[in-house]
């Protein structure tokens, strides 16, 4: 290493001893600041020295250090389930579904012996389930995981009970000393509980096609930020399940394996929107209890099954009823379809007519959304009032003539 030269070393010891003669520090200016403080004046003593030892050494001197600046570290991967698909018959065979927007969470350590927190949160993709949860850290995290959820934000959730508060939710397993994003690839839902999240993918399907223009909520009757919330409850070990609890809890409870089937599933969420457009009013039904696609019950009892029947087959872009062993019943009827009776107080029939009122070559434009915007301000008590005096009253009206009459009529439905 290269040395100061002889010039440079005496000149400082020339300092040195110039330091040692004068009895007190002054200045030319005698406006200028004076060093008072003892303790300072020792430590400008105690800087010469090291100063003149970095010199000679020929050591060069350090720039000051930087603070370690922070940098995402992201947990990523794709959320997904097995289940078995009724839709697909009898068998069910099991399929693996990604879980879209599914809530998430990112919790971790930021220091060692800290407490685990709450750092990031967010929804799966819809594209396939995916995650990429980030948190913006100045060193490695002692401790690092994932929590998943079944629900989707706060618009829809699916709950263990009527009694609980909170959705299902697992967590995997914890990383330590993370300083670098890691891919989790596949995280799979236990499962005990993968029904709830074939449950909350499900409820997408309804979700997109709510025909809501307003708000990002299920109906106009709420704004941004003050929507109502859909809960289902599923108790896998329970018999008790499949219908709508009106009245009481105004949840959806579902029980044992009637997550397999996707169309019970928007059956019931069928009753909930239709209260929910109805603005949390719902007609009188009646001779409801039991009830069948193809049998006469009562004209509100036929007009509200009916209606959800329709709200599954929409959605799911069939024709049919899905039960959760597999087994289906087409709504497919006539005048003389045998084993079918006639008229409006027979759901299949009120299903049918609003599901060929909504087709691609129906007359109310090729889907239902004229008809959510007129259940949205027009209650309807039953499908004879839906048709005769309310469907006039849509902007612009919906037909009850020509094509939409000739729809009822093929389905036993005379006005």
């Amino acid at each position: 290493m290269p040395q100061p030269s002889s010039s440079l070393r005496l000149a400082a010891l020339r300092h040195l001893r110039r330091r040692r003669l004068d009895p007190a520090p002054h200045t030319a200016d005698p406006a200028a600041p004076t060093i008072r403080s003892r303790r300072t004046r020792a430590l400008v003593r105690g800087l010469v020295p090291a100063v003149l030892g970095l010199l000679l050494s020929g050591t060069p001197l350090a720039a000051p250090r930087a603070s370690a600046a922070a940098s995402p570290v992201c947990l990523s991967g794709a959320l997904a389930f097995d289940h078995r698909d009724a839709e697909a018959g009898t068998a069910k065979p099991w399929v693996t579904s990604p879980a879209r927007n599914a809530n998430w969470e990112l919790w971790g350590q930021t220091s060692p012996g800290s407490a685990s927190r709450l750092l990031a949160s967010g929804l799966t993709g819809v594209d396939g389930g995916t995650f990429n949860a980030c948190y913006q850290a100045s060193g490695p995290l002692p401790e690092l995981h994932m929590k998943f959820l079944s629900a989707s934000t706060q618009t829809w959730r699916v709950i263990p009970d009527r009694r609980s508060a909170t959705p299902y939710s697992f967590t995997t397993a914890s990383l330590t000393d993370v300083a670098t994003s890691r891919n989790l690839g596949t995280v799979k839902v236990p499962s005990p509980i993968q029904g709830a999240w074939n449950v909350e993918d499900t409820l997408n399907l309804l979700y997109w096609k709510r025909s809501n223009p307003d708000s990002g909520c299920w109906t106009s009757h709420q704004a941004n930020g003050a929507c109502d919330q859909l809960t289902v409850v599923w108790d896998p070990g329970a018999s008790d399940g499949g219908y709508w609890d009106y009245g009481n809890t105004n949840y959806v409870i579902l029980a044992g394996d009637m997550p397999d089937s996707h169309h019970l599933v928007l059956h019931e969420a069928g009753h909930w929107l239709q209260w929910q457009l109805y603005n949390h009013w719902f007609p009188r039904v009646t001779n409801c209890n039991p009830h069948y696609i193809n049998r006469s019950s009562s004209t509100t009892c036929a007009w509200t099954e009916g209606f959800a029947d329709a709200v599954a087959a929409y959605v799911l872009g069939d024709y049919r009823f899905v039960y959760p062993d597999g087994t289906s019943y087409s709504f497919a009827n006539g005048r003389s379809t045998p084993g079918w009776d006639a008229g409006d107080t027979v759901q299949g029939r009120v299903g049918s007519s609003l599901l060929d009122l909504w087709a691609a070559n129906g007359p109310d434009g090729g889907d239902w959304s004229r008809t959510i915007r007129l259940m949205t301000y027009n209650a309807s008590t039953d499908f004879r009032e839906y048709f005769l005096t309310d469907r006039p009253t849509a902007s612009p009206p919906l037909s009850t003539t020509g094509t939409a009459r000739s729809i009822i009529s093929s389905h036993t439905i005379d006005y």
